[in-house]
């Protein structure tokens, strides 16, 4: 309470316990130090962790974002209630969006399900959501695709069935490099050109995000092994996980800000829930990145270069066989009947 108080942000003997119920701080251990006498210890660290708890706290803060936001601020937090809000909150944001997926799945009709594979469906529900949300990055890469020529004065309609097309094959498991068509689109919608605006930023952080998983061997886990996996980590794993996360989230931020701030914020609970989705996704992707993969660099900078590669390649291609854009005759006459 000493240390907390000094620290500007002081705490009630009350609050001590609630935490301490909650696991987000330690039991003390008795030790004696006489015949008859005891005095509580509390292991090392602990006044640390409760400082960082008495700065994050505040109304309306859940234990589980409590201690989420003290972990990500460098506390050591207690491995079982570290671990029990890493789960939480990602299984809830995981469950959430796999609702949203189903739910766009179970509005397509029968028929057109039929003539699709499971994998198409689940990148098109995929790619409908991101549409629907009108991000940063979806709204650049619709005025990216205007620069097509037949797309310059084509109705919002047109763009976004285009658009779509994008968003698509950026969610499936394999980039479609063989249709020259999206790949002329994507090309565009990246516009890998462009003078490094924010907007432009978001767009590559958004392909690359997206892409990495087209990088990787493909293995298919389960939420039992991820909870599994999660219950075997050791807390120094954990806080290299931490270090990797934070690194590529300062990245992030600082593109996002164009190099006006280096260093993500570390107190604001949306963050601290981001990061934790990102640690939870990185500690079963990276067995399926190469040996030694570091999370910051692979999800963009490596991840962008090949994305950019890949289009470089297709745009020689379709040079050499004197194959331009399909332009918008074509494109009407190959998505209708």
């Amino acid at each position: 309470m000493a240390l907390a108080a000094a620290s500007g942000y002081p705490v009630s003997a009350s609050q001590l316990e609630r935490w301490r119920h909650h696991g987000l701080i330690p039991s003390p251990d008795a030790r004696r130090t006489g015949a008859r006498g005891t005095e509580q210890i509390y292991p090392e660290g602990t006044g640390d962790l409760v400082c960082a708890l008495a700065r994050h706290a505040c109304p309306g803060t859940t234990y589980d974002d409590l201690a989420l936001l003290a972990f990500f601020s460098g506390a050591a937090v207690p491995e079982t209630a570290l671990k029990t809000a890493l789960a939480r909150v990602y299984f809830k944001h995981r469950v959430r969006h796999e609702e949203q997926v189903e739910h766009v799945q179970a509005q397509v009709p029968p028929l057109w399900a039929a003539e699709m594979d499971s994998e198409y469906e689940t990148a098109e529900a995929a790619a409908k959501i991101s549409l629907a949300e009108n991000g940063r990055a979806i709204r650049q890469m619709r005025s990216n695709l205007r620069r097509q020529p037949d797309l310059a004065r084509s109705p919002r309609e047109e763009v976004d069935a285009r658009l779509l097309g994008v968003l698509v094959g950026l969610e499936m498991r394999q980039l479609p490099e063989s249709d020259v068509a999206f790949m002329n689109d994507l090309t565009a919608a990246l516009h890998l050109d462009c003078d490094t605006a924010e907007d432009c930023v978001a767009v590559w952080d958004y392909a690359a995000a997206c892409h990495v998983s087209q990088m990787a061997r493909q293995e298919t886990t389960s939420p039992r092994e991820r909870i599994e996996k999660l219950a075997r980590i050791s807390a120094e794993d954990l806080q290299t996980l931490r270090t990797e996360v934070l690194e590529n989230m300062d990245q992030v931020w600082t593109r996002a800000t164009g190099g006006r701030q280096t260093r993500a914020a570390r107190d604001q609970v949306w963050l601290a829930r981001g990061a934790a989705g990102t640690l939870m996704e990185w500690m079963s992707a990276r067995t399926v990145h190469p040996p030694g993969s570091v999370l910051a660099n692979r999800y963009f900078i490596e991840s962008l270069a090949d994305l950019s590669l890949r289009c470089q390649i297709s745009q020689a291609r379709s040079l050499c066989s004197g194959r331009p854009g399909e332009g918008r005759s074509a494109f009407v006459a190959r998505t209708s009947d």
